[in-house]
């Protein structure tokens, strides 16, 4: 494969084309919350199942109340008590009333339920004096939703409350893409873990932020397990590490992407036995990132600079971290709307670091750059991405495409 830088675009194809979701699995929607759904999934029962009450009162007969009035009064029978939990009920015949309470099904022969403080209560009568229409406070089978109503399409990811839908419709188990799994490396003699709390000494090695940056936002993007290490200038380590047979769909390196003698990335890569997707990007920052794979397991080699991991993460490893979750492609990309006005230079995509704020429905978006906001600076800043092409020169209110995690 040709050395030569490609575009954005093109390497994102050539990761989607390679990206393989793990082999789906069937779960109980209890296990299935931030999973992506491999299948429609629908309702399994009606709720409610039968027609049941939405007040506490009394089930009855509209016809008995037909000619019922202040000055008339009707008079009818509490014959019995129907509780959320009854599993059945007697029939309401001319001249009674059933006791109902919210969630208990409609008895037989009723069609309406009287709200409690709408009726006068003496003994084991009540007295109401109006008519009322078929369906008061009456919960129809399926009215809040019908068996085979789609609860969540394919390629979505399953909330909570989708979850808890799933559960009451008597759903037992949904197709499911299970969660990819990702290993974070900083490679550098110069660095040491964040967890060693001799980091805190200056003098000691440079903690390696960058296993924190990248290992978070694949958090953010719903991976559950990601393992971290550091590795030191040595390509011989770098090469047991990445040849090993366990390692998991994805697999981010941080430095060593240069050209210097010391940077071993992407020959270590190589000689792990991984087939390299791209060598360079057309993109800036970034420029030196390749990509590669192996079986399942999809390599991506970012630069050192912590602003370059973020920029790069956002715009070549999130399309295939949600492609390696079964997630579907987004409809449209995301814009937003420059608050100030920004050139780039010519050549390639530039990604520019920038801070978003609501205002009402509209998205804004504040560019992190100049001498004032240095990278380090702007990367703590920065809620995401934008996507300018060389050349481009944005004006304030302008849009732009804007990468961002959710």
């Amino acid at each position: 494969m040709s050395d030569g830088p490609i575009s954005r675009g093109r390497a994102i194809r050539r990761l989607l084309d390679a990206a393989r979701p793990p082999e789906q699995a069937d779960l109980p929607p209890m296990d299935c919350v931030g999973l992506t759904a491999a299948a429609d999934v629908a309702a399994g029962c009606d709720v409610p199942e039968r027609a049941c009450s939405v007040r506490d009162g009394y089930a009855v007969r509209t016809g008995d109340l037909a000619g019922s009035a202040p000055a008339r009064p009707a008079r009818l029978r509490v014959t019995q008590t129907v509780c959320a939990e009854s599993g059945s009920a007697l029939p309401v015949g001319p001249g009674e009333a059933a006791r109902v309470l919210t969630g208990g099904l409609l008895p037989p022969g009723a069609d309406a339920v009287l709200a409690e403080e709408d009726v006068e209560q003496e003994g084991d009568s009540i007295h109401v004096d109006g008519p009322v229409r078929p369906g008061w406070y009456v919960r129809a089978a399926g009215g809040e939703i019908g068996r085979g109503d789609v609860i969540v399409r394919t390629g979505c990811e399953i909330s909570p409350q989708a979850a808890a839908v799933m559960i009451r419709t008597r759903v037992a188990t949904v197709q499911v893409h299970p969660m990819p799994r990702a290993r974070v490396l900083s490679l550098g003699s110069e660095l040491s873990d964040p967890a060693d709390p001799a980091h805190a000494d200056p003098a000691a090695r440079f903690p390696a932020d960058n296993l924190v940056l990248a290992s978070g936002l694949l958090a953010r993007c719903g991976l559950r397990e990601v393992e971290t290490g550091v590795l030191p200038d040595s390509e011989a380590r770098l090469v047991e590490t990445l040849s090993r047979q366990d390692l998991p769909e994805i697999v981010v390196t941080t430095g060593g992407t240069g050209r210097s003698e010391r940077d071993f990335a992407r020959t270590g890569a190589l000689q792990a036995g991984f087939t390299t997707l791209f060598n360079s990007l057309d993109i800036r920052p970034g420029r030196n990132m390749f990509a590669a794979r192996r079986g399942s397991t999809l390599l991506f080699g970012l630069p050192g600079p912590p602003a370059a991991v973020f920029a790069c993460f956002h715009a070549v490893v999130l399309p295939a971290v949600r492609r390696l979750r079964g997630l579907a492609d987004p409809a449209a990309p995301l814009t937003a709307r420059f608050e100030t006005g920004l050139s780039a230079r010519p050549g390639g995509d530039w990604l520019v670091l920038c801070s978003l704020r609501r205002r009402g429905a509209e998205l804004l978006a504040t560019p992190l750059t100049g001498k004032d906001t240095p990278p380090m600076l702007a990367m703590g800043l920065a809620h995401g991405v934008a996507v300018l092409a060389g050349g481009d020169a944005v004006l304030p209110g302008d849009e732009v495409e804007i990468l961002t995690v959710p």
